[in-house]
């Protein structure tokens, strides 16, 4: 069995094996340390395949809809930002949507995006809080993808995570965020607790979709404990 990619454990098994035609599947493993349903490596696809279905999506920073979406993630971030506060939208995509509604909300917030605005140097830097709406489930390598979430973080940052959460093994085949070939890692709620003790995170989890970390102003944890 592939070891966890995220807390590494070898104790994962074979929860669903999706038939995708006659010669190919796909399949996804669920980590019983840390609750991801992970599809290994050789079930990915390839950066131009998944730059396609990427291309496709229609998320206009004015449409009202989307905005309303994003605004689980939005409203509780910000009311627990200052008004100086900067930050970080990690896979902005091509309609950046979430920066644009903290810019006119008062809030400096950049954008970052490995395919659409692939700036390292905003990598180098640290913000009073990361957003990552509708990314961490694309993330192939999660806890090397949750540690460079939280390098660009200051003490005492925020970083809100987006993204749908799988509760039931007997729903998963029938769960529709899993039919997404781009989406490859999948948490459960027990999954962002891990996450929270391992790097020493205050967590709050909200309904649906949304957790919120904040880094403390003292390191409790060694992150690569």
């Amino acid at each position: 069995m592939p070891a966890c990619p995220l807390c590494r454990a070898s104790t994962t098994s074979l929860l669903y094996t999706q038939q995708r035609g006659p010669l190919s599947q796909r399949e996804y493993y669920r980590c019983h340390q840390c609750q991801l349903i992970h599809v290994p490596p050789v079930f990915h696809l390839d950066n131009a395949a998944e730059k396609y279905i990427y291309d496709l999506h229609q998320n206009d920073p004015n449409d009202s809809r989307y905005r309303e979406f994003l605004r689980r993630l939005f409203e509780p971030m910000r009311e627990r930002l200052p008004a100086s506060a900067t930050g970080l939208d990690f896979g902005s995509g091509p309609g950046p949507a979430l920066s644009c509604m903290f810019n006119e909300a008062g809030l400096t917030c950049q954008t970052y995006d490995i395919y659409y605005d692939n700036v390292p140097e905003r990598l180098a830097v640290t913000y009073d809080f990361v957003v990552c709406s509708e990314v961490i489930e694309h993330v192939a390598k999660p806890l090397e993808g949750f540690q460079q979430l939280l390098n660009c973080l200051k003490t005492g940052g925020l970083l809100g995570v987006m993204t749908q959460r799988w509760t039931s093994t007997d729903r998963f085949p029938g769960w529709g965020y899993r039919n997404d070939p781009t989406h490859v890692s999948f948490f459960h709620e027990q999954t962002f607790v891990y996450l929270a003790t391992k790097f020493g995170l205050e967590l709050t989890i909200y309904p649906r979709d949304v957790v919120i970390f904040k880094k403390p102003q003292v390191a409790t944890k060694d992150s690569n404990a």
